[in-house]
């Protein structure tokens, strides 16, 4: 059991077991049989020990959410769907529904995380383009100076005796500094504390902030409708809407407006005053509301929010790439300048 607990399975293997699990509950087959033949059939090892373990718990002849439950790899609201798929009658749907759920969501994650990244890979190049600017070029350019009797201006003296100290300390100071940066990303990705940062950055920075808005608001809505859908009552799809935000501060505001309703206020007063989603998104999941399509309407909305960050996430690549080339470019064009100058005010004396 502690292997699987170690487990964990991204949204696009949870689609894809999901999806194969539909399949086994559509054909008729006994899912103890099924199961097994899943099992056998898996070619990703990871996914093999899952339904391997997952088959020997149906062997047991227990219900397929008290199995997922004690497996300890699937997400508490993959496991509530089913139990609630199990009571309808519809098992099938609801996990050809969370299917569809996960790849959506798999999907999303990868456009962000690549947008993301290509960022990223720019920013590093230009950083390495800079350091060897400094350490390997200003050098050379200060010999030829001070060949002909010349100074190097004070800024680029000065990013040379920090390239050269860098360079001359690098045997301990890269290590450190790896040291450093692993330790700080062991602690944003596995600690509370750290947790709660990050999730307040993505809200909060400048261009990704409404990004990752629109994206929450899209999870929010595609979660709610298939809850709806499946005929639970808003608070508790609310409740296990909170689990699948995959934001603790996201989370939180849920909750909190879970809590405001309880109290008895308007759902839709509470969402606004959260601030967390656009007022649009609230006004739209009011109106549906009102007109009793609320699911209808979140499936509409959750596509088009959907939509909107991937068309954010292009226009975003493409501004991000000409903006680090132009900074580039003043960053080593002015370090360059602040030498050259002298050098050809002296070239021209001596002309």
């Amino acid at each position: 059991m502690a292997a699987e607990r170690m487990i964990k399975l991204e949204p696009a293997e949870l689609a894809w077991l999901c999806e194969q699990i539909a399949l086994v509950q559509r054909s008729g087959i006994l899912l103890t049989e099924g199961m097994e033949l899943l099992a056998e059939s898996a070619d990703i090892p990871r996914l093999k020990t899952v339904l391997t373990r997952l088959s020997q718990e149906i062997q047991r002849m227990i219900p397929l959410s008290e199995a997922m439950e004690a497996l300890h790899v699937f997400p508490d609201y993959l496991v509530r769907m089913v139990r609630i798929g199990e009571a309808s009658g519809t098992t099938d749907q609801v996990l050809s529904g969370l299917s569809d759920f996960y790849q959506r969501d798999s999907e999303m994650k990868k456009k962000v995380r690549n947008a993301l990244i290509y960022p990223l890979v720019l920013f590093f190049m230009m950083l390495a383009i800079i350091i060897l600017l400094i350490v390997r070029v200003l050098p050379v350019f200060s010999e030829i100076l001070t060949s002909f009797g010349g100074r190097m201006p004070p800024f680029s003296q000065g990013l040379l005796t920090f390239g050269l100290f860098m360079a001359g300390q690098a045997y301990w100071l890269i290590p450190l500094l790896v040291l450093l940066v692993v330790c700080v990303y062991v602690w944003l990705r596995h600690s509370r504390g750290g947790n709660r940062i990050v999730d307040r950055a993505r809200l909060r920075l400048p261009m990704i902030g409404p990004l990752y808005r629109r994206l929450y608001a899209a999870r929010f809505a595609t979660s709610l409708h298939y809850l709806l859908r499946s005929g639970i009552d808003l608070d508790a799809a609310l409740s296990m809407t909170e689990s699948v935000m995959d934001n603790s501060w996201v989370s939180e505001k849920v909750a909190a407006s879970r809590a405001r309703v309880h109290k008895g206020d308007d759902l839709f007063v509470a969402l606004q005053e959260t601030e967390l989603f656009p007022r649009l998104f609230v006004r739209m999941l009011a109106l549906g509301s009102k007109a009793g399509e609320l699911d209808t309407v979140m499936n509409k909305l959750s596509l088009a929010y959907e939509q909107e960050v991937s068309n954010r996430l292009t226009r975003l690549t493409g501004l991000v790439e000409p903006f680090l080339v132009i900074i580039l470019s003043l960053i080593v064009g002015g370090i360059l300048l602040t030498v050259m100058l002298p050098l050809v005010e002296i070239l021209s004396s001596i002309g």
